[in-house]
Parts: C-alpha cells; sequence; structure tokens
C-alpha cells in the first residue's frame, strides 16, 4: 500500500509505502518528495519526516501485536517524483544574442499554490540545466479588476531564486519580462 501526502503550498510532501517482505514483516518506507538539489525538498523533508516517522511508530505499535513489523528510518529517501504528465514549457530567447535567456513553464491546470510547486519540482532539473530566469505560470483565476478581458493568473519565480507566488495578467508578466531581457548578455537591447 502506499500513501501520499500533499501540503498546501509544497505540493507532495512524500509518501509511506507499506510492503511485506518473505520474512512475514511488514516494511514500512518513508519517501521525501523532491530532488536533493532543490531548496524546497529540505523543507518538505522537515515537515514529512517527523509525521512519517509518527505514523511508523503508530503502525508499528497497531501490527505488532498480530504480525511483527519492521520499521527503519534509514530508509527516508529522496526520489525525484516522475513525471505524470506533459508538461508545456516555452524558451524565451535574448533578441541580442540569440540565446536562452529565460523559460516559463505553463500549468495549464494548477490554480492552487501546491499545484505550481508540484509543477516547478517535475521541471526542476530542465531549468536547473538552462541555469536561466524560471517562471511557473499557472491557470486564469480571475480577472483584474475594471477590465474584465484581462486574465490573472498565479506566477511563481522558481530560478535562479525563489519568489514568493504573485498574482498577474499577461500584460504585467511581459513588464517584468522585459525588464530582465536586456540584462541577459550583459547590454541593452539594440
Amino acid at each position: 500500500m502506499i500513501y501520499q501526502f500533499q501540503h498546501k503550498t509544497l505540493g507532495q510532501l512524500g509518501r509511506i509505502v507499506l510492503q511485506d517482505d518473505s520474512d512475514g514483516l511488514c516494511q514500512i518506507s518513508s519517501e521525501v518528495a523532491g530532488d536533493p538539489n532543490d531548496p524546497t525538498t529540505q523543507t518538505r523533508a522537515q515537515i514529512f519526516e517527523p509525521l512519517s516517522q509518527q505514523l511508523s511508530t503508530a503502525l508499528k505499535a497497531a501490527i505488532g501485536k498480530g504480525r511483527p513489523a519492521s520499521t527503519s528510518q534509514s530508509n527516508i529517501e529522496v526520489l525525484p517524483s516522475p513525471p505524470k504528465e506533459k508538461i508545456v514549457s516555452k524558451q524565451i530567447l535574448c533578441p541580442r544574442c540569440g540565446e536562452i535567456a529565460a523559460l516559463l513553464i505553463l500549468a495549464n491546470n494548477a490554480r492552487e499554490v501546491a499545484e505550481l510547486e508540484d509543477c516547478a519540482q517535475k521541471m526542476q532539473s530542465t531549468y536547473e540545466d538552462l541555469n536561466v530566469v524560471t517562471w511557473v505560470i499557472g491557470a486564469p483565476v480571475g480577472t483584474l479588476k475594471g477590465d474584465p478581458l484581462a486574465p490573472v493568473s498565479p506566477i511563481l519565480r522558481v530560478w535562479p531564486m525563489r519568489h514568493p507566488i504573485k498574482y498577474g495578467s499577461p500584460k504585467m508578466f511581459d513588464a517584468e519580462l522585459n525588464a530582465i531581457l536586456p540584462r541577459h548578455c550583459g547590454g541593452g537591447l539594440p
């Protein structure tokens, strides 16, 4: 059996896996979600590990009366989450040098912070390899006051430094992107 745990803002925290082994024992293992290089993985671990230890202790007490149980906290692993769906991204090229200057990850179904974090976690190796400023942009959650045609989406800047989530329209985001592009290759735009 596999029990997965979600956090409202961090997305998937991890999972507890219960497996029968050949000795008739119940092996309980805990896995923290995320890439070991992702700074939020450490935060997930700080939340999930005490929870998994408490649950393992309670399971051991419940199972232990009729059936031996084995709980080993050395089984706590940090595993990258395999992508479950195709995630669309768009590379923005520097108009001056033609190199990739930014990455937009389009989380078309994400409306909550946790969903944006899950998407960022799945794409982490991509944006780390590119090493360019990266945002995760979610689905529209409303419109701007006074302009019903301007959708507002959650926007999470995840690389090279995480920023708090904010909500903005495409026009607002374009202004931020256009402020960053001229700095990409050390000069102003022609």
